[in-house]
């Protein structure tokens, strides 16, 4: 009897699909693929054990070294980032987290799972499946500027005929400075981008209060999860309410993807833009509070939303920078329309603005309105739907409220200045290194949002026509437009244009931060940080 023991061999097995799976995520540009790291851990799986308890031993650790370099091939944020927010994340109810994974498992990919089990079960019959698995991750670690050069060369020649063939004269566009985009280049030019800022003090500073008396109020709409992107999605970016503003800002970068640094910004505007750090920074406050600046001028500061301003800390953001408030509108009494996604509620825009509305101030008043009736993840009462469908159908309604709103203002003869100001978009589109709903890295999609400004009452405008500003800008822009205003004395009879109103206003690069997460663009093209130092550009579409 031969009483020679089996030898181990080397054989992928199964570990086939898993490496098939990222090769085939790799193909359609939803992955990236780490050449050192998948092949250490194949040879991990592939070593020779002769004992059954070793072999499990291995797998078992195998296991996790796979789920970790997926999680690290992905495009999606450090761990460490889910973990330091595990307090905010733990106060997401069930039904919230479950349409989150129901989104992030998607159908085409639970099918190309099932196609590759079934096409492994079959053709490891009659193939040796591992071979091409390796010779694909060999070709995967050849690196891709490898192929793109003979694509580059077509491309310059192609480049160079065009250039010499059209003579046609184009529209004038803002001179791009060239910048390094290497790694210590991007750094570079953030830290000088916060230096520049660091010096920067709104107009608004200069205003002589002695001489000033406003005859008007200003009314912030701050609107969480409205980007241009989520309009275009929605259908809704030629809803009339666009119509409606004197001056509408294309390109206003929000600088931030979440709603606590958000309403920082906006109560922040008298400065240049500060790092997501010094928005923390309370010795800052007294020099760079907007609303500060306007109760120096002879504004009351009044705060209002239709929702209790607890998670994350909201209202003691806004209480830090403008001092305790009790909400100007009581919507305890108000039965609630909608449920967020930690459960509490939410109220209607249309009553608790109407009841602002028929408030008599006897001074000027500045206030800010906070909104979060289309945030992801929000359940309307009585009604149902998964989570796009219902943040088109509460966008349409939110729209709808505000338009009547103004027309509401109109009636009043209210001299009012309105300011939307979103704090950020939904990304409820996705794409394919953040899914529906995530918000983690601030791209542009994201922070590019609708900010417009509407005059009400009895104000003198010149040849009254909407105007749009096309230039990149942010919130110092904002500030300067109001001190502007407040100059002008538009509303004491003297005749003013919008293009006068609109002119000047200081441009700001596009740069925004989340706590641990920068992003940047130059030349139009994005770039993104999970370190300050090491920058990687960010691809949002498939092409």
């Amino acid at each position: 009897m031969d009483r020679t023991k089996p030898s181990a061999h080397i054989s992928l097995g199964w570990w086939t699909l898993y490496f098939a799976l990222k090769l085939a995520l790799y193909a359609s540009d939803t992955l990236s693929f780490s050449p050192l790291y998948n092949f250490s851990l194949l040879c991990f799986v592939v070593i020779p054990l002769h004992s059954r308890w070793l072999n499990i031993t291995r797998h078992m650790i195998a296991i996790g070294l796979a789920l970790l370099l997926l999680h690290h091939d992905s495009y999606l944020p450090p761990l460490e980032r889910l973990f330091s927010q595990w307090d905010l994340v733990s106060q997401f109810d069930t039904v919230y987290l479950l349409s989150l994974a129901k989104d992030f498992i998607s159908l085409d990919f639970l099918l190309l799972g099932f196609v590759l089990i079934v096409g492994y079960l079959y053709l490891s019959q009659i193939l040796r499946l591992s071979a091409f698995v390796v010779i694909g991750m060999v070709i995967a670690s050849i690196p891709s500027s490898f192929w793109q050069m003979s694509l580059t060369t077509s491309q310059a020649v192609e480049t160079t005929a065009n250039n010499t063939s059209n003579n046609t004269p184009t529209t004038t566009a803002p001179t791009q400075v060239a910048v390094d985009t290497s790694s210590e280049g991007l750094t570079t030019y953030v830290g000088q981008f916060f230096r520049d800022q660091a010096s920067k003090t709104s107009s608004l500073s200069n205003i002589d209060a002695l001489t000033t008396q406003p005859n008007f109020d200003i009314l912030f709409l701050s609107v969480c999860s409205l980007a241009w992107d989520d309009l275009e999605y929605s259908g809704n970016i030629d809803h009339p309410i666009f119509k409606e503003f004197d001056i509408l800002f294309k390109h206003f970068n929000s600088a931030t993807s979440y709603s606590g640094p958000a309403v920082l910004r906006i109560l922040r505007a008298n400065c240049g833009q500060q790092s997501h750090a010094d928005l923390f920074n309370d010795n800052l406050t007294a020099q760079c509070s907007l609303f500060d600046q306007l109760a120096r001028l002879g504004y009351e500061k009044e705060v209002f939303m239709n929702h209790d301003g607890k998670f994350d800390g909201f209202n003691k953001h806004i209480a830090n920078n403008i001092g305790n408030f009790s909400p100007a509108v009581d919507i305890e009494t108000m039965t609630p329309s909608q449920y967020a996604f930690d459960g509490t509620r939410i109220y209607s825009d249309g009553q608790i603005l109407s009841q602002w509305e028929q408030i008599n101030h006897t001074k000027p008043t500045v206030s800010l309105y906070n909104t979060i009736s289309i945030h992801d993840g929000n359940r309307v009462v009585g009604q149902s739907g998964s989570r796009l469908v219902t943040y088109k159908r509460q966008q349409k309604i939110l729209l709808d409220e505000l338009y009547a709103f103004f027309q509401a203002l109109k009636t009043s003869k209210r001299n009012v200045v309105v300011v939307l100001l979103p704090e950020h978009g939904a990304a409820v589109r996705g794409d394919r290194m953040q899914i529906s709903g995530m918000r983690e890295i601030p791209t542009k999609a994201i922070t590019n949002v609708p900010v417009g400004i509407k005059f009400f009452g009895d104000v003198a405008i010149q040849n009254r026509s909407q105007i749009d500003v096309e230039q990149p800008v942010s919130f110092l822009a904002l500030s300067d437009l109001l001190a502007n205003i407040l100059t002008s004395n538009m509303y004491e009879g003297n005749a003013t244009s919008l293009t006068s109103l609109t002119q000047g206003l200081p441009t700001t690069p596009v740069i925004s931060q989340n706590s641990g997460t920068t992003m940047l663009e130059v030349n139009d093209t994005q770039f993104y940080s999970f370190d300050d130092h090491s920058w990687t550009e960010y691809r949002p579409r498939i092409n």
